[in-house]
């Protein structure tokens, strides 16, 4: 439930970055979903893998281009595009599955886990939607919350107030080559807006609308 165009930390650790950037598209009513998955950090030697529903790249570069194909940079990390694995969002069709599975090299017998979801039926309005596996770090903080047992501290709002509002700064934390403006519109901003209230909008426009929003 985060909503605001931009790059933010979905994981930020001592160890391991995941960066989303966020963006509409013209279904979304202006809110924002998530358009590319960024990974970088000490776990991947000062690499760059960045995923997005059209492509993937490795340090700027082409990987994973056919359906299915792999990628592997030994003892860093492996991935697999395909279409096998359960959905992210099990509202969506699963006769779709455009899936990226990523191993990170974390010193576990696990690995660290990151499942991307791509969606690209529509044109002009794919996206991407993601499940990361992995064990706590000292530090952890970001979007998927800090992962210290309490649940109650990963509200948006709480999480908002502690890694901020305006995503990634420009400069070397950034995994993008470009960082979005993050902006105000001239009304009030559902970033804001305390969880009960959201999901108790929610609700109302569903009932009203046949959706989560007024179309």
């Amino acid at each position: 439930d985060y909503y605001s165009s931009g790059e933010y930390y979905i994981v930020k650790s001592n160890v391991i970055s995941i960066q989303g950037r966020y963006l509409p598209t013209k279904f979304t009513n202006g809110l924002a979903v998530t358009k590319m998955v960024a990974i970088g950090g000490s776990l991947l030697k000062g690499n760059k893998l960045i995923i997005g529903p059209l492509s993937a790249t490795w340090n700027g570069a082409p990987i994973l281009t056919g359906f299915p194909s792999h990628f592997d940079q030994p003892d860093i990390v492996h991935a697999d595009y395909d279409n096998v694995g359960n959905l992210v969002d099990t509202a969506l069709d699963a006769s779709k599955k455009k899936i990226v599975h990523v191993k990170i090299n974390d010193g576990s017998p696990e690995g660290l886990l990151v499942q991307v979801n791509r969606w690209t039926a529509s044109v002009g309005n794919e996206y991407v939607n993601f499940k990361i596996t992995m064990h706590s770090r000292p530090d952890q903080d970001g979007h998927c919350g800090n992962f210290n047992g309490n649940a109650a501290d990963d509200d948006r709002m709480a999480v908002r107030q502690r890694v901020g509002t305006q995503g990634v700064p420009a400069g070397p934390e950034l995994l993008f080559a470009t960082k979005t403006p993050v902006t105000t519109a001239g009304r009030p901003d559902i970033n804001n807006c305390p969880t009960a209230t959201l999901e108790a909008a929610k609700t109302d426009c569903k009932a009203a609308f046949g959706g989560m929003s007024p179309k």
